[in-house]
């Protein structure tokens, strides 16, 4: 292990099979955690200074190559535009029909260069936290990652006006100058990151060891995770090659499910929580967002909903299942688990 490099031990068995018992707040049955990534603004183009346009995750990607040599391509940023010109206030209203809260996972700079959205976002009572400062990979080495998450604690805190954002981190790449960049930019701004969702391994929250300490010693306050899904992320309008939706009604069917085992493993007494990952270019779009409309409505109706905000549920999960108590969940079964394995 390096002084850029941390990763915790691997668990397996998590809370094991007999599955945490607890409750959501006010005996919920499910928290139901809405994730707006947005980062229309930040992509890869010459006009952020990049050599060339993205070639992903846009209406062409398909057969839409990367421009090189510092050529705009108008019309993959007409795609990106698209998402805050016309599908972010179509999701606004939307969200305000039900006064539910996201958490807006925000690349910094693209609420730097979005106009007033920024602010209304704060003022509807949506959480701020952290998508990195660009929409792409933030360095190979600590140096580089550390100026990146610098940058983009100032560019989220110019634009709403707020000194105590972001609360919480999802980068989304697996690169451990990240992971590890984060904790330190934790300590060395005196924000208080309340959580990190780079995780995909569970349906309800755990802790980790806190990775600074574990590098650079002190006292180790553990780093909750709150983790993230790919199965219920609008992303999946864009998967090629038949692996994902093209109909809205695929992707409402995909939530439903998701959300009627969940809902129903939380009656039994094991309450889970579920993401539902959103971005202005994609579900937002006038056929997709019939889907999610269907959604919001259909669990609008069924007792004991929460939905709520990632920092609603570090909030929660800290003062019912602090670190000090709990602790790592590979702890709970240490003896069948090697610090690190072999290499």
């Amino acid at each position: 292990m390096t002084a850029d490099y941390y990763l915790p031990p691997r668990d397996y068995v998590g809370y094991g099979e007999e599955q945490r018992p607890g409750v959501w707040p006010g005996n919920k049955k499910i928290a139901v955690s809405f994730v707006l990534n947005y980062e229309e603004g930040a992509e890869s183009t010459p006009w952020n200074g990049d050599d060339g346009s993205c070639a992903f995750l846009h209406e062409l990607h398909y057969d839409r190559k990367a421009t090189t040599g510092g050529k705009r391509d108008g019309l993959v940023e007409d795609m990106f535009e698209y998402g805050i010109r016309q599908g972010l206030p179509r999701l606004i209203k939307l969200f305000r029909q039900y006064g539910w809260k996201w958490t807006t996972w925000t690349c910094a700079r693209a609420f730097e260069v979005t106009g007033p959205y920024p602010k209304i976002i704060v003022q509807d009572g949506h959480e701020i936290a952290c998508h990195g400062n660009r929409w792409q990979n933030h360095g190979s080495n600590l140096e580089e990652v550390k100026a990146h998450i610098n940058k983009s604690f100032d560019r989220l805190q110019a634009a709403t006006g707020l000194t105590d954002v972001p609360t919480g981190w999802f980068v989304g790449s697996g690169h451990q100058a990240q992971k590890l960049g984060r904790a330190i930019i934790h300590k060395e701004r005196k924000v208080p990151l309340l959580y990190s969702s780079d995780a995909y391994s569970g349906d309800e929250p755990w802790w980790i060891p806190d990775p600074y300490a574990e590098v650079y010693g002190g006292e180790d306050q553990g780093m909750l995770m709150i983790p993230y899904s790919l199965c219920t992320n609008d992303h999946l309008f864009f998967v090629a090659g038949a692996a994902g939706v093209s109909a809205p009604d695929d992707w409402f069917e995909m939530l439903k499910a998701e959300f009627d085992t969940l809902y129903a493993e939380g009656e039994a007494g094991s309450a889970k929580m579920m993401t539902i990952a959103m971005h202005n270019r994609f579900v937002c779009k006038p056929g997709r967002i019939m889907a999610l409309k269907r959604f919001m409505a259909y669990i609008a109706t069924k007792p004991d909903v929460w939905v709520c905000t990632r920092k609603e549920i570090a909030d929660f999960w800290r003062e019912k299942y602090p670190y000090k108590e709990v602790g790592p969940t590979y702890k709970m079964h240490s003896e069948h688990l090697s610090s690190w394995g072999a290499v």
